[in-house]
């Protein structure tokens, strides 16, 4: 099981905890508002942190900020970033950077809140770089299983070895394995046959084998196919029962709450289907009380 804080409280997610789902809209990197990014270059966070509370309005449990640009100053706007949405919108986050500056001003910014750090891949200059701040702030971090030079393996073996790089230099390091959460990487499904198949085997594995949390990056499932969100939604649907614990999704896809509350509750993540009764009771139309005469 793997924590993470924040004001709003602390989250658990796992094997036979519900699925936590992590906003990805809360960042530069392919952001379709004209608005926002002007307001950033300007150094205005205040539509980025709109994006975090309108994703936690719509059942999300955390939110990943990336704002990764050659033009923006990701050492002092991540940071300001961070710290913001977790006052304003109180959610726990997941930082998405490979600057280690950058991410150890902002772990040092939102102390004592503990996020999730995304994410670390094998190569040994990010290992070197990455790991040690997680151990020295306490966060917890995904394990992204790409070797040397990026190289991303194809095959459930070639995660498993990565992965266990990963593990052994975390562990090595002092890093409780309950923070360790593993990506069983999701591929767009239009770039070849297989790739889905791959990735559920991977997570039974990770779970199995390594005895670790999973999450996948959901949005890429439907790159390249007419509504792609369709295709991300069924395959969040088919990963949950074969071990995911975590995904980053669109908050904006149609039917995504109620279709993860109902995926958990059949999976046995929520075996009393408690989190799929409030999600329901939260639709139903306020009921109108006569009044007395």
């Amino acid at each position: 099981m793997t924590t993470l804080s924040s004001p709003g409280g602390t989250v658990h997610f796992g094997a036979g905890w519900p699925t936590l789902l992590i906003s990805d809209q809360v960042r530069i990197l392919d952001q379709k508002q004209a608005n926002i990014l002007e307001q950033v270059h300007a150094g205005n966070l205040d539509g980025l942190v709109a994006l975090a509370r309108a994703g936690q309005a719509k059942g999300m449990d955390a939110a990943d900020l990336l704002i990764q640009s050659a033009d923006l100053d990701e050492v002092e706007l991540l940071p300001r970033l961070a710290v913001r949405i977790l006052r304003e919108v109180g959610c726990p986050l997941s930082l998405d950077t490979r600057s280690p500056e950058a991410l150890e001003a902002t772990l040092q910014a939102i102390r004592p809140n503990k996020p999730l750090i995304n994410s670390i891949s094998a190569e040994p200059e990010v290992l070197n770089s990455l790991l040690p701040l997680a151990r020295k702030y306490g966060a917890a971090f995904v394990g992204m299983p790409m070797g040397h030079g990026a190289r991303l393996p194809m095959t459930c073996s070639e995660r498993l070895a990565e992965a266990g790089k990963i593990i052994d230099a975390a562990i090595g390091l002092g890093i409780p394995k309950d923070d360790i959460v593993l990506d069983a990487v999701c591929l767009a499904a239009a770039t070849g046959p297989g790739t889905f198949e791959v990735a559920l085997e991977t997570l039974r594995a990770f779970h199995a084998v390594l005895d670790c949390t999973t999450v996948l990056g959901i949005g890429n499932a439907g790159f390249g196919m007419p509504e792609a969100t369709v295709i991300d939604l069924a395959y969040l649907v088919g990963a949950i029962p074969s071990g995911l614990d975590a995904a980053l999704v669109d908050p904006n896809t149609a039917g995504l709450l109620e279709t993860v509350r109902a995926i958990d509750f059949l999976a046995a993540k929520d075996p009393v289907g408690k989190r799929y009764l409030q999600q329901y009771r939260s639709r139903r139309p306020t009921s109108q009380v006569p009044a007395h005469r």
